[in-house]
């Protein structure tokens, strides 16, 4: 049962014997509660209503009643069969028309485990070692950190000697043969320049018909030439 008191501390204001009321319900239960209004004031109306969430769950049977010192508000309270196990929601109760407006939780149903405030305390002893190993990780850290810097700065210093010693070693390996890649060398420059000349000559004026035919006659000359001396050259 909830007491509430009207115009106790002065005009219009409402307090609460309790601000949190619990209803265990189960699904398809139905039941009924009364609320208590006692007025320390003029007789007045005062109005009954309750969150959007509990509007399903709450029954109001005179939602504004009109209270002269005492009077014994009955509300019916029920759980769906199909309905949440446990809801929560708040009731208001509203005076001076409309002026002042307070609420309590109401909660109704079994809460779960989940739903429910519980504190663990934890032993010291417990958590000491996981801040030692997080501080043991760090040196790890910061360990692979410095040696992976000396290994970059270690191979950016040995670079330049170890190409150094790579072109060393190739003038080594091609001293004894030095006059031979000259030679090629040369002959290369030589067939590179004769390429450049022949490309650069025009010779479409040495193609013409009357050439043309000259030159294939001399081919075929050529050609009878060998025929019938090369025999006689065998025998």
């Amino acid at each position: 049962m909830q007491q509430v008191h009207i115009n106790r501390l002065g005009v219009n204001s409402i307090e609460f014997e309790m601000d949190t009321v619990e209803l265990p319900l189960s699904p398809g239960e139905e039941r009924s509660f009364e609320i208590v209004m006692i007025n320390y004031g003029a007789p007045t109306h005062i109005n009954l209503s309750v969150g959007e969430s509990l509007r399903e769950n709450i029954t109001v049977l005179e939602d504004n009643p009109y209270v002269r010192h005492e009077e014994y508000i009955p509300l019916i309270a029920r759980i769906p069969y199909d309905g949440r196990v446990y809801t929560k929601g708040q009731f208001f109760i509203t005076v001076g028309y409309g002026s002042k407006r307070q609420a309590f939780d109401l909660n109704l149903g079994y809460p779960n485990p989940s739903e429910k405030n519980y504190g663990v305390d934890v032993d010291e002893s417990l958590y000491k070692p996981a801040q030692s190993s997080k501080q043991s990780k760090s040196p790890k850290h910061s360990k692979s950190s410095s040696s992976g810097m000396y290994e970059r700065e270690h191979w950016s210093a040995q670079l330049p000697s170890i190409s150094a010693e790579m072109i060393q070693s190739a003038l080594k390996i091609a001293a004894p043969h030095s006059g031979s890649i000259f030679k090629v060398f040369i002959v290369l420059l030589i067939f590179s320049v004769l390429a450049i000349v022949v490309t650069s000559i025009d010779f479409s004026r040495f193609f013409g018909f009357y050439p043309s035919v000259f030159y294939s006659i001399l081919l075929t000359y050529f050609m009878v030439y060998l025929l019938i001396g090369l025999p006689k050259t065998k025998r």
